[in-house]
């Protein structure tokens, strides 16, 4: 069984080793610093004066039991997702002994149900997501905050339990208030949209695969095994996939607001 988990993409022990020279480099450089340029705290007023311009790019991949390298030399077709080879990899589907194969196999127990295990034999997963932006906006930004979606305004949100206090800034969670939120701070998590044509299904992909599930039972009471053991053989498969590769592409985008008071 593999994992490969990229965000970022940075091997523990290298970023270890990063964190140890980072840590090495500001001490001697505020030893070897001139006095009046040293680094000194900023209090409270400092620190609410201090703002930023630029946001965060996030990236995700995760490959379970796959291979995460596409081949460009085959542009009609995607192989990243596919399952791993080898001796270690995973087996041939046969319906028979790839069942029972311990290599590409994920099992899990659910509670008050120890004696036995939920099982998916010879399977694989993976997950591509890429330029997620992460900063800071007025809610003002957003696309439902323009005079035509005041309507959409319901004080009761913005209300404290029981609906005696308002919990907006000025006190006021009248109708006049939509205006009020346009201009308050939040959170944005945004993903560019796709274009119409339908050609930018790779904002994110995913693929998904077992040749086999089944629930199989414990040896004994005293022994979890049921997690490495074929005795049900398997009740149903799943494949996620399209004609062009392991995984499927899927096309979206928009806004996600986040904010408090």
């Amino acid at each position: 069984m593999s994992h490969s988990f990229v965000a970022p993409m940075l091997s523990v022990r290298y970023a270890v080793k990063l964190r140890q020279a980072f840590a090495a480099f500001t001490v001697g450089a505020c030893l070897h610093a001139n006095p009046a340029l040293a680094l000194e705290a900023l209090n409270d007023d400092e620190m609410d004066a201090v703002t930023g311009q630029a946001g965060i790019l996030l990236s995700f991949q995760y490959y379970f039991n796959s291979n995460q390298t596409d081949n460009p030399g085959t542009p009609d077709f995607n192989e990243a997702g596919a399952p791993l080879t080898g001796t270690e990899g995973c087996p041939t589907p046969n319906g028979g002994a790839s069942l029972g194969n311990m290599n590409c196999r994920f099992a899990m127990q659910l509670k008050n149900r120890e004696s036995e295990w939920l099982v998916f034999k010879n399977g694989h997963a993976s997950i591509d997501l890429r330029r997620l932006s992460l900063d800071a906006s007025e809610l003002g930004d957003s696309y439902g905050a323009s005079a035509a979606f005041d309507s959409f305004f319901n004080a009761r949100k913005f209300q404290a339990e029981g609906g005696s206090t308002c919990l907006l800034p000025s006190g006021d969670c009248s109708s006049a208030s939509a205006s009020e939120l346009a201009n308050m701070a939040g959170l944005r998590l945004s993903y560019p949209e796709g274009s119409a044509d339908g050609e930018e299904f790779n904002d994110a992909r995913f693929g998904l695969y077992f040749e086999g599930l089944a629930v199989e039972p414990n040896s004994s009471a005293l022994v979890q095994d049921g997690w490495s053991r074929n005795i049900n053989g398997s009740f149903m498969g799943l494949n996620i996939a399209d004609n062009n590769g392991h995984q499927a592409g899927i096309a979206f985008g928009g806004d996600f607001y986040l904010y408090g008071f």
